[in-house]
């Protein structure tokens, strides 16, 4: 059986989670503003508020949006950063895919079994259409590949 060509993507940064995040901690704030909270609890929220933000925007628009992805239909994906580090690794099964979100979750290659799983947001605008169904695509229906196993199409 012949594999499916590999997937190359280019994620651009997503204005539609930045907007998301940037409300969500926004309303988030105004709610904490009107709880008669101790000073104490009101400035440890305030920066965790802050921590998500800031997080969250990295996450969409900064440093942690990948510079190129490459996805097989056997699961596998090679991830390379901004900074032009390549990781090569497996996509888990928790990872989601939906009409207007995906997340990828991938555990790279090497990595000790007590670091947490990696996470990629994709959302509408950060790949063109085509390149988003065909992710949408190779995540849901793609399989590891498992050692031994035959494609029935050999001649015997």
């Amino acid at each position: 059986m012949k594999l499916a060509p590999r997937l190359r993507l280019a994620p651009r940064p997503s204005r539609i989670g930045c907007a998301l995040i940037t409300a969500a901690c926004a309303l988030t704030s105004l709610l904490l503003a009107l709880l008669p909270l101790p000073l104490a609890a009101c400035l440890f929220a305030a920066a965790v508020i802050v921590a998500v933000l800031t997080s969250g925007l990295r996450r969409c628009a900064g440093r942690g949006v990948p510079s190129l992805l490459h996805v097989d239909i056997d699961r596998r994906i090679m991830v390379t950063d901004r900074a032009g580090r390549s990781r090569a690794g497996s996509i888990l099964d928790d990872s989601y895919v939906g009409a207007c979100v995906t997340t990828i979750i991938w555990c790279a290659d090497g990595d000790p079994w007590w670091h947490p799983a990696r996470s990629i947001l994709v959302l509408p605008d950060t790949l063109p259409r085509d390149q988003f169904r065909r992710l949408r695509v190779a995540l849901r229906y793609g399989r590891p590949v498992v050692e031994g196993e035959t494609s029935g199409t050999e001649a015997g």
